[in-house]
């Protein structure tokens, strides 16, 4: 064996040229594969493991020609540290003392050809041909795969900004359907107090209280709005809003005396059932308010037919047993995984006599716009609404409808023991 320093290529690789390294720590084989190659390929040879593995280290090498018995390191680890640094390069081993477990070792390790010596020259361009169209190949599945993952890249941004531009459209939209609630109500009082005022140049006694209390619920329909407003705002700017608590009985208290100024109960009877002993609900009070109301105004818009409305509050001790609400088409449930399961929950009911959900079109009810009102000036941003504002919350909706026999929404919403409020 020589000790012959290492045999480089005169002139460097062009950029579609492929390079050939040559190791053998015998200068005629290095020699003679040389000047077999060297009109094929850019050919670079070297004399041991080591300037092999240090030229792998800064070079590109698509295919690498390698004795196994080397002073030194031995081929088979050199094979093992090309593969390590350079996983794409294919590696041809050459040995004039072929054993099965050497050969087991150039497999196991990647080497993509194993040959004997001596060997023809037929034999060796075949296999170094060999090597170079695997090695293409797999240049070219890295190339198919990074631009795959280059446009996987632009298509998630182009989706992210498709999502971000239609957040924003729903919050806008939600912003205007959530008004509308609370601006009825004030045409219904005002409508009220025109109608009370009419032909009376002043007031006094119990009619000066009675304006007096009909002014102060068009006030607080006028915070509801700017609450709402400051809601949606803080969703533009932060992605999330603000957690409070509110007493569950409170809240029923404030949407009775919405539901009694809105047109969409007038003839139909309203039953609320409040907690014996209340509850803090773990939910800002305007999106519970909001919650109850588009449900409870759904309710009384389900049917042209007086009907009866029922809003029930109930104190859960401990966690549902969500597995045993029944699955179907006609019971669904939302947010299970990022229900806050753990007692107390306050479990909030509203029912109504009205048609009841076709099968047909309860999976889509909660989607943004879809509506089956449209023509009475539905939005479709309701129940979409509602699903959001309870899945901010970390609570549960569970929905059961008969068709012609009405429909119930139920809504289980995190709380607390301690009665000391946020808000």
């Amino acid at each position: 064996m020589t000790t012959a320093s290492a045999a480089l290529s005169e002139d460097p690789p062009t950029i579609d040229e492929q390079t050939l390294l040559v190791v053998d720590d015998e200068e005629g084989p290095r020699q003679s594969l040389r000047m077999v190659f060297r009109n094929d390929y850019h050919v670079t040879t070297v004399d041991s493991g080591e300037k092999a593995i240090d030229y792998v280290r800064t070079n590109p090498v698509h295919v690498a020609v390698l004795d196994i018995r080397m002073a030194g390191i031995s081929g088979i680890e050199v094979l093992r540290q090309i593969k390590s640094i350079s996983p794409q390069t294919e590696v041809i081993m050459l040995t004039a003392y072929e054993t099965l477990e050497t050969a087991r070792q150039a497999i196991r390790f990647g080497a993509c050809d194993y040959l004997s010596k001596p060997f023809d020259l037929a034999t060796i361009r075949d296999a170094v041909a060999r090597a170079m169209r695997l090695r293409q190949s797999s240049d070219n599945v890295a190339a198919t795969f990074e631009r795959f993952n280059q446009l996987t890249d632009e298509l998630h941004d182009a989706n992210l900004r498709e999502e971000m531009a239609r957040t924003a459209s729903e919050i806008y939209a939600g912003v205007l359907h959530d008004i509308n609630n609370p601006l009825t109500i004030i045409t219904g009082i005002v409508e009220m107090l025109e109608m009370q005022l009419a032909g009376k140049a002043q007031l006094d006694g119990p009619a000066v209280d009675e304006v007096r209390a009909k002014i102060g619920l068009v006030a607080k329909q006028i915070g509801t709005c700017t609450a709402i407003i400051s809601r949606y705002l803080k969703l533009v700017r932060n992605g999330h809003v603000d957690s409070h608590r509110i007493s569950v009985n409170t809240v029923l208290s404030d949407l009775v005396a919405l539901l009694k100024s809105h047109p969409s109960v007038k003839g139909n009877k309203l039953v609320v059932t409040p907690l014996e002993d209340d509850i803090v609900a773990c939910i800002n009070c305007t999106e519970l308010i909001q919650i109850l109301l588009n449900l409870a105004i759904n309710a009384f818009q389900s049917t042209t037919e007086r009907q009866e409305v029922e809003i029930t509050a109930e104190r859960l001790a401990d966690a549902v047993d969500v597995s045993a609400i029944p699955r179907s088409e006609t019971s669904v449930v939302l947010h299970e995984n990022v229900f806050n399961n753990r007692g107390p929950i306050a479990r909030l009911r509203v029912r109504d006599q009205g048609k009841g959900i076709s099968p047909d079109i309860i999976s889509r009810i909660f989607d943004p716009y879809f509506t089956t009102k449209a023509s009475h000036g539905g939005t479709g941003l309701g129940l979409s609404i509602v699903s959001r504002l309870v899945k901010n919350a970390r609570g549960l909706l569970h929905l059961e409808t008969s068709p012609g026999n009405g429909t119930t929404f139920n809504l289980y919403i995190p709380a607390v023991e301690n009665p000391e409020l946020d808000d």
